[in-house]
């Protein structure tokens, strides 16, 4: 019962930090370019990656980004007092909860299908959530980068803006 409320009070604050505005900084693209070469790096330690090992994170990757594609499609870019804030939205929010029993059940289909033995389980699993996290994420910037391609001259500015207004404070 204890993990049943521990699990809903994650989901919360998963979902209500999902819908809060943030500041557009350059972290937007540079932590998922971090998680994924600190995931690789991971791999590269393991004794033994397996090909199922390897299908199992790319798939991850891939369907993370494809995800992250439509979540950035739904994704509010707010301008207000001349700084640029990023903000989710319940679709967003919709779309990654209904796309995680199709990863689980696509995975299982993959694993029993094809008949791969990963060896990524156990304590080594969690590689397998920094390569979605980050595919996730990656897909994210694609679209709002897609969406507004002059993102990237935006988030300089907007960074000298927050440290304007932190200075002013």
């Amino acid at each position: 019962m204890m993990h049943y409320i521990f699990g809903a009070l994650i989901l919360i604050v998963i979902i209500m930090n999902q819908l809060r505005e943030r500041p557009m900084t350059g972290k937007l693209y540079r932590l998922p370019i971090l998680l994924l070469i600190s995931a690789s790096y991971a791999v590269s330690k393991m004794p033994v990656v397996s090909v199922g090992d390897w299908v199992i994170l790319s798939f991850g990757l891939f369907f993370a980004f494809g995800i992250g594609l439509i979540q950035g499609r739904y994704t509010h870019l707010t301008n207000r007092d001349g700084v640029w804030y990023v903000a989710g939205s319940t679709l967003a929010i919709l779309v990654w909860i209904v796309s995680i029993p199709i990863k689980y059940g696509l995975s299982f289909v993959e694993l029993s299908g094809l008949h791969l033995h990963p060896h990524l389980s156990g304590p080594s699993s969690y590689i397998i959530y920094l390569f979605s996290i980050s595919g996730l994420l990656l897909g994210k910037v694609t679209m709002l980068m897609l969406r507004h391609p002059t993102l990237v001259k935006k988030m300089g500015k907007n960074e000298q803006k927050l440290r304007q207004l932190r200075a002013a404070r």
